[in-house]
């Protein structure tokens, strides 16, 4: 599953959503706060949202839990602050008198498990994020390392590309996935001259398989164009539409 947010500049609103290979699970569920809020993590099966202490400083706080596969809210924590979640557990700071303490929450319920350590220092002890990123590919920046292949024909294929600006690229063994920048001659916006092009090429030979315009009218770069799960490959086209294509693998 792959979750993510939709925000509305002109009515500061922001709403989330959850896909699958099969399409979308749910969209459009907002948990109170319609702008000051947004993603702090997903681990087993539960995405956790973050709000912030105060709407013009960045500090994060507060904990909305939501059901990946329903969009249900599970449990909502406003005075602690998401740290990470390992094992099944959700570990979050909350301040107290004297300081601050490091809590261990059941990561479903929110209930407490333990009390883990006071004090700033303790905060250091909660675990690192269990990594769930399983067959994921997430793209490269060129030059990459001398005599790679996947580097090379990323080279060849975005040889028109935009000098000072970022190609990325990434293989799965049958193919390669490049991202890159052009500059229009004519753009039809002085401020936005750059066109971000991506095109999915054979490993072995070139030919092209997949192309699309990522964005017909970008004012510069932008890091993570895409990423490869499994045999899908995902982008988001001119800001707006989450983009699948499907990778078939030899």
């Amino acid at each position: 599953m792959i979750a993510g947010e939709e925000r509305n500049i002109e009515t500061k609103t922001a709403s989330f959503f959850c896909v699958n290979h099969s399409g979308t699970l749910w969209r459009g569920k907002c948990y109170g706060e319609q702008w000051w809020t947004g993603i702090e993590a997903a681990h087993r099966g539960v995405l956790f949202l973050h709000g912030y202490a105060t709407p013009d400083l960045p500090g994060r706080k507060g904990i909305t839990a939501v059901d990946c596969a329903t969009g249900e809210a599970l449990w909502k924590s406003a005075d602690v602050t998401f740290l990470s979640a390992s094992q099944g557990s959700v570990y979050a700071s909350r301040d107290v008198t004297g300081g601050r303490v490091l809590l261990e929450l059941d990561h479903r319920t929110g209930v407490e498990k333990s009390v883990v350590g006071r004090g700033d220092d303790s905060l250091g002890q909660a675990p690192a994020g269990e990594d769930e990123t399983v067959d994921v590919i997430f793209p490269q920046t060129l030059p990459g390392e001398p005599g790679e292949r996947d580097a090379e024909m990323a080279t060849r294929v975005a040889a028109d590309a935009a000098g000072g600006l970022p190609v990325e690229y990434a293989g799965n063994g049958t193919y390669v996935v490049v991202s890159y920048y052009r500059k229009e001659r004519r753009p039809r916006d002085e401020q936005r001259p750059f066109t971000q092009e991506l095109r999915v090429v054979e490993a072995a030979g070139g030919a092209t398989m997949h192309e699309s315009t990522i964005d017909p009218d970008a004012a510069g770069p932008r890091y993570g164009a895409f990423l490869i799960m499994g045999e899908t490959l995902l982008f988001v086209r001119g800001q707006r539409t989450l983009t699948a294509v499907r990778l078939r693998r030899q």
